[in-house]
């Protein structure tokens, strides 16, 4: 017999799978070698999961070579390799975002109707929430994978995914969901820079302290990225941490005089940046942002003249003007914001914040647009292909990129887009349902885990289509039931998704693997619950089989397990009530014994190869001292032998005549001791 080795390999680049069997199958650099040696490579696909076994074999058999071809010993090897394609970090994340899926499932079904009615029963803030728990799982993914330890490349990309499936997710639901409350005009500026300093974190707290830290030891025409800093703080409207900056480096010795009066005026200026809120008018608003914007316009002006004056040292004075281009960036000049930007996601963020900040979502597109030509697109990735398409909502071409990114977000931002009932402008374009086509990837793609088998049964059946319940069926009907724990998980799955044809086979398949172990109770009972009275049938026919080979009644544990169920068949009942007249004759309780009997033959429970046994059971009660058969019963059994011998026997065998003749001499002996009582 063949060894079986197991190899483990996975290596994820640029979305394909490059495997590798360490040592290698044959030496390296001699392919042709091997080749002319009548060496190959064969494999075998396991077809529910993805296992591959891979053997060195022969091209032709080795009755066809000649005796001198040498035999291998890599011949007798063969390796059981595992292309994981999910890896074992993700395994929490998706439970975790499993549960929360079928949860939104659950309440969208509950409020009924169609999706615009259960978007108004549910509510946006109730979808909110459930898009907070997404989000919530990411970033907890990401901070585990954080403190997995050595980052590896594998971990970096995993973390760059992860990251870029919450900027997406996030974005969507500030568009769709938290500025779309009904009745409400809700600016899109402040939750689009948090949505842009959370997934673009810049400038980092750490530069920060450094810097800090570095103001008192440096001096600033040494601290190269003092202004850099400073400028990417305006450009995030970080304006407090920038005020306290500036106020840091007024001070300073190299600093010239102008320029630490303009840094102390921008500080101020900065601390004043008027901030709106649910209880302020827009028309509030507006008037305070003007005169805000007008004060910095000033200040622009008078360092403008300054600089452009020509007089020394104001003209060459690199600190003032790194200041006048953060007062230019705050003013909303849109030359100094594309100077200073190094994305556009910077220069979108900065033109919202500091030239419209009462924009809209309904502005974003156009915004969107001009920043995007200031920017070579070509060089954009998929994350920013599928930001600029969200932003423009180009919701097809959103979701292609979001499954480029991962199946799990184009999956999941599917259903979450039917939810909120904006799916349906994709629908046209896609030849299939984007929902269906990629939940029913990501639960086909969990099926092939060990311990993912059931998430991804639960994601086909909840899709709610027949694409689903079809793939959900075939899969189940084809799982390996290594334990009768896994067979129940099984069989629950198909209760819960009322999978027929998938139970019924299960059921079938446990009752013969049962069967064939000797464990007729459980077998019976998967063979009641698809109604197969012939495999009950059969069974019992086997107990009663094994009660006259042996001559003792050890089925009982197994009927009682049984009719404890509620299961019901005639077999079933002919073998309890069989065993209860014997357990009375047994105790000499022979009235009771003969009316079992009486019933079992009487009510016709009994298969017609037992009869003639039965019969025979009768004959000690109808000779014993105590009468237990009146007339009528003794003529009821009389006729039941008379039935008995006029039909053809039974398929199990022929009646014992000699049997049959003691039997009619005691039915009429105790037929003459019943009249004279």
């Amino acid at each position: 017999m063949p060894r079986k080795k197991t190899d483990k390999f996975v290596v994820l680049r640029d979305n394909e799978v490059v495997t590798h069997l360490v040592p290698g199958l044959f030496p390296a650099g001699r392919q042709s070698e091997w080749t002319e040696q009548n060496r190959t490579i064969t494999f075998a696909l396991h077809p529910l999961s993805t296992r591959v076994a891979i053997a060195v074999a022969g091209k032709q058999p080795s009755e066809c070579l000649s005796k001198k071809t040498p035999v291998f010993e890599q011949d007798q090897v063969v390796h059981v390799c595992g292309m994981a394609a999910l890896p074992d970090e993700r395994l929490p994340f998706v439970n975790d975002t499993h549960a929360v899926f079928a949860a939104l499932q659950g309440i969208m079904e509950a409020a009924g109707g169609e999706a615009a009615g259960e978007l108004v029963a549910v509510g946006i803030d109730g979808l909110l929430r459930m898009s907070a728990l997404y989000r919530e799982a990411m970033l907890r993914q990401v901070r585990v994978l954080q403190e997995a330890g050595a980052p590896s490349e594998f971990i970096v990309s995993e973390i760059e995914t992860f990251q870029s499936m919450h900027a997406v997710w996030h974005l969507l639901e500030i568009i769709y969901l938290t500025t779309n409350m009904p009745g409400l005009s809700i600016s899109i500026v402040p939750h689009f820079m948090e949505w842009l300093n959370l997934n673009f974190p810049a400038p980092s707290s750490e530069d920060g302290q450094r810097i800090v830290d570095s103001l008192g030891t440096e001096s600033l025409a040494l601290n190269t990225d003092l202004w850099p800093y400073l400028k990417k703080l305006a450009l995030r409207g970080h304006v407090a941490t920038l005020a306290n900056m500036l106020e840091r480096v007024a001070p300073a010795q190299e600093l010239s005089s102008s320029a630490a009066r303009w840094a102390r005026d921008i500080a101020r200026v900065a601390r004043d940046m008027p901030l709106g809120s649910n209880e302020e008018t827009s028309g509030s608003f507006n008037a305070r942002w003007r005169r805000w914007n007008e004060e910095l316009q000033n200040t622009v002006s008078a360092i403008d003249s300054l600089i452009s004056g020509g007089k020394q040292p104001e003209a060459n004075d690199a600190e003032l003007e790194s200041l006048y281009a953060i007062a230019d960036v705050m003013r909303g000049n849109a030359d100094a914001i594309s100077a200073e930007s190094k994305s556009w996601q910077d220069m979108l963020g900065a033109i919202l914040l500091y030239s419209e900040p009462t924009s809209q979502a309904d502005r974003l597109p156009s915004l969107a647009g001009i920043m995007v030509e200031q920017f070579q697109a070509s060089e954009f990735s998929v994350l920013d292909r599928a930001l600029v398409a969200l932003l423009n909502h180009e919701l097809p071409e959103f979701l292609v990129y979001c499954n480029q990114i991962d199946t799990w977000l184009s999956a999941h931002i599917s259903d979450l887009m039917d939810h909120i009932s904006i799916l349906d402008m994709c629908r046209a374009t896609f030849a299939v349902d984007p929902r269906e086509h990629y939940l029913l990837a990501l639960g086909e793609s969990y099926l092939s885990h060990e311990n993912l088998w059931r998430v991804g049964l639960d994601y086909l059946g909840l899709i709610g289509s027949q694409a689903g319940n079809s793939v959900m069926e075939e899969y189940a009907m084809r799982i390996p039931l290594e334990s009768d724990t896994k067979a129940q998980q099984v069989l629950r799955m198909c209760d819960k998704f009322k999978l027929l044809r998938a139970k019924d086979r299960i059921h079938r398949q446990l009752g013969r693997q049962k069967w064939q172990r000797g464990r007729l109770g459980a077998a019976i009972s998967h063979f009641a619950q698809v109604s197969d009275r012939r495999a009950v049938g059969q069974i019992c026919d086997q107990l009663w089989d094994e009660y006259l080979a042996t001559g003792e009644l050890s089925y009982g544990p197994t009927i009682d397990g049984v009719m404890a169920s509620g299961l019901r068949h005639d077999r079933l009942q002919f073998l309890t009530k069989y065993r209860d007249f014997h357990e009375c004759y047994k105790v000499g309780e022979f009235a009771d014994a003969g009316k079992i009997l009486l019933h079992i033959l009487l009510s016709e429970i009994a298969p017609p190869y037992a009869i003639a046994d039965l019969l025979v059971d009768a004959i000690p009660l109808l000779e014993g001292d105590e009468l237990v058969f009146d007339s009528d019963a003794t003529f009821e059994l009389m006729r039941c032998a008379e039935t008995l011998l006029t039909q053809p026997p039974p398929a199990s065998g022929t009646v014992d005549q000699g049997e049959m003749s003691i039997f009619s001499v005691a039915c009429a002996r105790n037929l003459a001791r019943s009249f004279l009582v």
